[in-house]
Order: structure tokens, then C-alpha cells, then sequence
């Protein structure tokens, strides 16, 4: 009888232990794939991001400014501040600001000194660091893609 109920004991402890860890991986699984899903909506926010940077770039320089990239350029921001913390949402609502300001001035023929552009330019790629950062995409990656 005792060795009965050692052996009908020890096999409730497997099925408690196996359940248990059944438990722990398909909750892993899931946050795995919850990170997966978080990081392509933040890439996907990010390279909208910067398209809209370049394409307002392009509007201004050829002095038209309609403002859909703009608009656009705001969205993109939106989507970053509600998929990314606040180290990465803060610096790239400043430069979205100072793009919008910089190119508007292009536009209208005010004229922009050289270093203003080559400072947003530098704002830019320090605002597209933190985002690889992000992403955790280090540069060796970077140039395999």
C-alpha cells in the first residue's frame, strides 16, 4: 500500500511540476511574441518617421510646403510617443519641432544658414541612433541588413 501511494503521489507531482512548467513557456512564448509585435509597430513608426523627415526636406527645397508631410511627420511622433519610452518619444518630438521650423523657413525663402541644416541633420542621426537602440540593432547588424 505505501509503495502505491508513493507511486500514484510521485506521479501527481509530475503532472503539478510538467503543468507548471507548460504554464511558465507559454507565458514566455507570449511575451516573446507581444516583444516581436512591439518592435515591428516601432520600426514601422520609426522608418515613417524618418520618411516623412526626408520628404518634407524635399518639399522645402523645392519651395513648396503643403503640409502633408508635415501632418505626417505628427502622426509618426504620435505613434512613437505611445510605442516608445520617453527617452526615445522626447528627442524625437524636438526634432519633428525643429524639423517643421527649419523647413518652413527653406520653403518660404528666408534663407537658412548652412550650419542650421547640417545641425538638424546631426539632431537627426543622434534621433536615429537612439532609435536602432531601441530596436536593439547594433551597427554590425546594421550593415548585414
Amino acid at each position: 500500500m505505501g509503495t502505491a501511494l508513493v507511486g500514484v503521489a510521485g506521479a501527481l507531482l509530475g503532472v503539478l511540476v510538467g503543468g507548471f512548467l507548460q504554464l511558465l513557456q507559454a507565458s514566455r512564448a507570449r511575451r516573446w511574441q507581444r516583444d516581436d509585435a512591439l518592435g515591428k509597430l516601432k520600426q514601422a513608426a520609426y522608418a515613417e518617421y524618418l520618411r516623412s523627415i526626408s520628404a518634407s526636406y524635399g518639399q522645402a527645397m523645392a519651395g513648396e510646403r503643403s503640409r502633408t508631410e508635415d501632418a505626417r511627420l505628427h502622426a509618426a511622433t504620435a505613434e512613437i510617443e505611445v510605442l516608445a519610452g520617453r527617452e526615445v518619444a522626447g528627442p524625437a518630438r524636438d526634432l519633428a519641432t525643429t524639423v517643421i521650423e527649419t523647413h518652413s523657413k527653406i520653403a518660404s525663402g528666408e534663407g537658412v544658414e548652412g550650419t542650421a541644416v547640417t545641425a538638424v541633420d546631426r539632431q537627426r542621426l543622434e534621433v536615429v541612433a537612439l532609435f536602432k537602440a531601441d530596436l536593439g540593432i547594433t551597427a554590425q547588424q546594421a550593415l548585414r541588413r
